[in-house]
């Protein structure tokens, strides 16, 4: 399901927003279908949306592809993951489906343990931040430090009840940690 070249160039040559949101959304259900088919569970899980959720972003973005679980319903939400949707809603700055749906995919592959944008499978972390401006623009004014997302969300969080450092659970196992955690 990678983007295809007529997807990534519009005909008089230029990239339109469309197209580059078409590119991510299907660079992360890509990466959750690959997943999925390692074993790793149903795309619901993968993304943390609902069967239903999933069909109508296809079917807004990519009316062509073919899923699986999409009769499935909304998997249980962690409290981690729960805090971290609703801290994106919150500061998101938009109602529309697109950042309901980011905030949900967002807040369940903060989960997982490499970086957010490879759990994304995003091309780079300015890919992320990138879809993040378009999508979610009070949270991407909020990281003004360009923290790392992960450690972004999860500072937030622990601000907001009073804690003065805390860590996203995978920063301790974490090969790039004095990258994200050098001294201030």
């Amino acid at each position: 399901m990678r983007p295809s070249t007529d997807i990534a160039a519009a005909a008089d040559g230029r990239v339109t927003d469309a197209m580059v949101t078409v590119s991510d959304f299907s660079c992360i259900l890509d990466h959750a279908l690959h997943e999925r088919e390692a074993g790793a569970g149903p795309l619901t899980e993968r993304l943390g949306l609902s069967g239903a959720e999933i069909a109508a972003l296809r079917d807004r973005w990519l009316p062509r592809a073919a899923l699986p679980d999409l009769d499935l319903g909304a998997p249980a939400l962690p409290d981690d993951q729960r805090a971290i949707f609703t801290l994106i809603l919150w500061r998101g700055g938009s109602a529309s489906r697109e950042a309901r749906w980011l905030a949900a995919i967002l807040a369940r592959r903060a989960m997982e343990t490499r970086h957010l944008w490879e759990d994304l499978g995003l091309p780079s972390r300015a890919a992320l931040s990138a879809l993040i401006a378009r999508h979610l623009p009070g949270l991407a004014a909020a990281n003004s430090q360009n923290m790392r997302w992960k450690k972004f969300f999860y500072r937030q969080i622990c601000s907001d009840a009073a804690f003065s450092l805390c860590l996203s659970p995978s920063c301790d196992d974490c090969e790039e940690r004095a990258e994200c955690f050098a001294p201030d």
